[in-house]
């Protein structure tokens, strides 16, 4: 305490012994480390008192402006609460402590000078301002997220709710200062590095990943409306490197993601925001005007990146519907018209010139996941949009690529298209859509892929079988194949196996009458092309194939199916009897589902 030489040399000796601890680089995995710094009761006595007092005699003399040495100090003295912070069992005390609330006063008047533009600055090397910033950021990540589950989650390793429980140590509680430092970081930040503005939003997603309770301290009103204007700032047409501007939209994405996982988790006496409020702003940026473009010469760049924002926005729709709560998420994106919004940004991508079809596949990728495995939201989709309406949007963007026709495949199973025979029809709409869409597709060999694929998954059994009928499908190819002559022979053949095999499972006098007519010709004596394989279809529909099956039956398939009948009022004796045939159809089986226990249906 009383020689300030001995105290420095003291904290070089100790930094440059545990200088493996310093990993403040928030994009790498922190390394694996055998040894762990001491624990606090074995440091030397009143050390800590000394290094408070040491930390608040900087920060009086920052408005003056710090002496190199003095720079040097605080430096030294951030990289050792690091350093003792990555000893877990310190955390507590240490948060308990006053040193965060003086390092982060320190930070927040050292952004203020880089994000000023002078002259000053230009002639000023600020190289040891920005890396006292970086270490800050650093420690205030060791205090509230110790176990490092937000670096984790970027690096794309997903840590369970059990996973979690079993984190012996928590985060020590948020200072209040962090909301308006974060805040206040971002005001007129035009000449703040990109790449200090990442660090910044990765100690957001760090304190959120680190424990619920700082989470819901930390999400508020201001903080959201920080992100969201970074969001909206990473359209903006300018000098900036093109990678740490996707960085920063990418990072902030995964930190709203994280928020409205942990805003589901919570009661609404606990949350500042609601997850409603949340969306409703994420979709009024995500549906913003784009007539105001800028001046030509830029137009074509500031087009690009700003598709590729829309895109990383539509992505991180299904990224936040994966999560375990997600029927209560679904309802939420109901009630926000997200339907209406996602069909919106279809119909406004027009005014673009290029990159429309990756915008068309994300929305279907997002649709897909609203609607998955919601019978709920199927429905509204159906009354609040139509499928007709959004074919004829898809239709209006052009030709539509393999990778926009596979997302279609992939809505209608609610998974990989490629499972075929895992996979069943979940969703017969999209179906009908690639259907429909066949006579007018220019590629041949799309028009193969699509009939071939189609004649797979809706003849993979009796329920498909019957998914199809029942959504009127048999005509529906009837009239696809009146347009023969756009048709590859290929393509037609395939539909009319398609037509047998669906025929044989129900087919009406109307349907066989077209499907007659569909024959004709204008040439009395020149046969139609599809005249023998339509013999064969209608021969394959007459055939019986293995046992016989009832021509009417009920349909259990449903989990929530069932046949209710009368009560008995007066019983004929002391018991009774009946006879019923099951048909015991091979269920799909859901890859996603790690549930051991299989499903069975109940007589009662």
């Amino acid at each position: 305490q009383k020689d300030p030489d001995y105290l420095k040399l003291w904290l070089d000796s100790f930094v440059s012994s545990y200088e493996q601890f310093l990993d403040v680089d928030f994009e790498k995995l922190p390394t694996r480390v055998d040894d762990v710094p001491p624990g606090i009761s074995l440091l030397p006595d009143n050390i800590l008192q000394v290094l408070r007092l040491q930390l608040l005699q900087c920060v009086q003399k920052m408005s003056d402006g710090l002496e190199e040495q003095q720079q040097a100090l605080s430096l030294l003295l951030v990289k050792f609460f690091i350093i003792l912070c990555r000893n877990l069992a310190n955390v507590e005390e240490i948060g308990m402590c006053s040193y965060i609330n003086h390092v982060i006063t320190m930070t927040t008047l050292y952004i203020q000078q880089l994000k000023s533009k002078t002259k000053e600055k230009e002639v000023a090397d600020q190289t040891p301002i920005e890396e006292f910033v970086r270490h800050a950021l650093a420690f205030c990540e060791s205090l509230y997220d110790p176990y490092r589950n937000w670096r984790q989650r970027i690096a794309g390793r997903f840590l369970s709710a059990v996973e979690k429980s079993r984190q012996k140590y928590k985060p020590a509680s948020l200072t209040v200062e962090f909301v308006p430092f974060f805040y206040q970081c971002f005001q007129e930040s035009e000449h703040l590095k990109e790449s200090l503005k990442c660090c910044l939003i990765h100690l957001f997603g760090a304190i959120v990943a680190g424990g619920q309770r700082n989470a819901l301290q930390a999400v508020s009103p201001a903080t959201m409306e920080v992100l969201m204007r970074v969001l909206a700032d990473c359209d903006n047409w300018d000098d900036r490197n093109p990678e740490e501007v996707s960085r920063k939209a990418e990072l902030t994405l995964k930190c709203l993601t994280e928020v409205v996982h942990i805003l589901l988790t919570s009661s609404s006496d606990q949350r500042q925001v609601e997850t409603s409020t949340i969306l409703e702003n994420y979709f009024k940026l995500l549906n913003s005007d784009c007539s105001a473009l800028p001046n030509p010469r830029q137009c074509r760049q500031w087009e690009s990146r700003f598709i590729a924002l829309q895109v990383q926005m539509l992505n991180t729709i299904t990224a936040m519907l994966d999560c375990t709560d997600r029927p209560v998420l679904q309802a939420i994106f109901l009630n926000s018209n997200c339907f209406e919004h996602l069909i919106r940004l279809l119909q406004n991508c027009k005014v673009f010139q290029g990159h429309l079809d990756c915008l068309a596949v994300s929305t279907i990728q997002a649709l897909t996941a609203v609607m998955h495995r919601s019978p709920a939201a199927k429905e509204v989709f159906k009354e609040r949009i139509g499928y007709t309406h959004i074919f004829e949007v898809l239709k209006s963007l052009g030709q539509p690529s393999r990778a926009l026709l596979e997302e279609l495949m992939n809505m209608a199973v609610e998974g990989d298209h490629m499972a075929v025979g895992i996979l069943g029809i979940s969703n017969v709409h999209p179906l009908l859509l690639l259907l429909q869409w066949l006579p007018e597709l220019e590629s041949h060999d799309l028009q193969i892929f699509v009939s071939d694929w189609l004649r797979r998954i809706c003849c993979i059994n009796r329920q498909s079988r019957a998914t199809c009928v029942n959504a009127n499908m048999v005509i529906l190819i009837i009239e696809t194949l009146s347009s023969h002559s756009v048709l590859h022979s290929t393509c037609a053949e395939n539909l009319i196996a398609l037509l047998g095999s669906l025929g044989s499972q129900s087919m009406g006098s109307e349907e066989l009458l077209q499907l007659i007519r569909l024959l004709r010709t204008e040439e009395p004596k020149q046969a139609h092309p599809y005249v023998v394989p339509v013999m064969r279809a209608i021969l394959a529909m007459a055939r019986k194939q293995g046992m016989a099956t009832a021509l009417q039956y009920f349909n259990l398939y449903h989990s929530m199916a069932g046949i209710t009948v009368p009560s008995i009022h007066k019983w004929p004796g002391s018991a009774f009897s009946f006879n019923a045939w099951l048909c015991l159809d091979q269920d799909q089986v859901d890859p996603n589902t790690t549930s051991k226990t299989g499903k069975r249906k109940q007589l009662y």
